[in-house]
């Protein structure tokens, strides 16, 4: 075996092991915690200039999706 023919036999057990893998993937949770940031954002943001008299709830809301968009992102760099 040459050492091409050893890389694809390498690639093809790694995608096999991936692809047999249960339960959530990382990418699965990285997806969910974008569209939970993307709606606490929009949510937020609405919130926080349709009832002026009471902004810090829209700005705690606005600070939580921010928080998932934080352990998003060291998801998305550590694994």
């Amino acid at each position: 075996m040459n050492r091409e023919e050893i890389e694809k036999l390498i690639e093809e057990s790694a995608r096999q092991a991936h692809g047999n893998r249960k339960g959530l993937s990382v990418d699965t949770i990285r997806k969910w915690l974008n569209v939970l940031f993307l709606i606490g954002a929009a949510v937020g943001l609405v919130l926080y200039f349709a009832i002026p008299e009471n902004r810090i709830l829209g700005l705690g809301i606005i600070g939580t999706g921010m928080f998932l968009k934080i352990i998003e992102f060291f998801l998305r760099f550590l694994f």
